[in-house]
């Protein structure tokens, strides 16, 4: 459990490829000024590029490899693993997609064990789960549930790598047998949810789209075009 008498360390996972480094600068700028002020916040990147930040805070830039369209976001929990050793230093770990922009203050509610933010598509609603028995992201019609977003989420670093070795593995389970998850990554996290009750759940304001109106918006879905920048 994290120690409360020092400064929190809390890193922010961040991977961008290809195009999606251009989101990067804005997000990080935006999240200096509104996410978790008063905590020691470190962003780690995964990027296939060499880019120049600018930030008033601690930024370590790990190269990874590009890989097309789902493999990326579905690869996103091996990435995490593969740089386990540079987390555990880090008292919590928050993953942010790449194309999001805080716009509010994110403080000390997002500090949990297991952070999950409701979907602004399905909020309290089961939404749509991986249904295939052969995926071990299955979930069954008779199981409870809510449908979370994978675009922010987190937790204590010993539970969000927990996390992160369990989902890895599962995955890694479903490729063996040709198997991808109907939201790759994201139907993965929402099993592991099922399974591991999360200790905080976040309203859609935390992953909400850029177009649409909500109030006390947080961090924001950047509209794009997914054809031009999933290459």
């Amino acid at each position: 459990m994290p120690t409360q008498n020092k400064t929190q360390k809390v890193g922010v996972l961040i991977i961008a490829t290809n195009r999606y480094n251009d989101f990067v600068q804005p997000l990080i700028t935006s999240a200096d000024e509104y996410l978790l002020n008063g905590k020691d916040v470190t962003y780690f990147l995964f990027t296939n590029e060499d880019i120049n930040i600018s930030t008033k805070r601690n930024l370590v830039l790990n190269r990874i490899n590009h890989a097309p369209w789902p493999w990326m976001t579905l690869g996103r929990y091996f990435i995490f693993q593969h740089f386990s050793d540079q987390l555990n230093d880090m008292d919590y770990l928050f993953y942010c997609d790449a194309d999001m922009l805080f716009v509010d203050n994110v403080d000390d509610e997002i500090i949990s064990d297991r952070v999950a933010t409701q979907h602004p598509g399905y909020a309290g609603k089961r939404g749509t789960p991986e249904k295939r028995p052969e995926s071990t992201a299955c979930v069954y019609p008779n199981e409870q549930m809510q449908y979370f977003a994978g675009g922010f989420n987190g937790g204590s670093t010993e539970e969000y790598l927990r996390m992160t070795g369990v989902i890895s593995t599962n995955i890694r389970k479903d490729i063996e047998n040709n198997i991808i998850a109907v939201w790759h990554d994201e139907s993965h996290m929402n099993r592991y949810f099922i399974d591991n009750t999360p200790t905080k759940i976040l309203d859609p304001s935390y992953c909400y789209p850029e177009n649409l109106e909500y109030p006390n918006r947080k961090l924001l879905a950047l509209d794009k075009n997914h054809n031009q920048i999933r290459i």
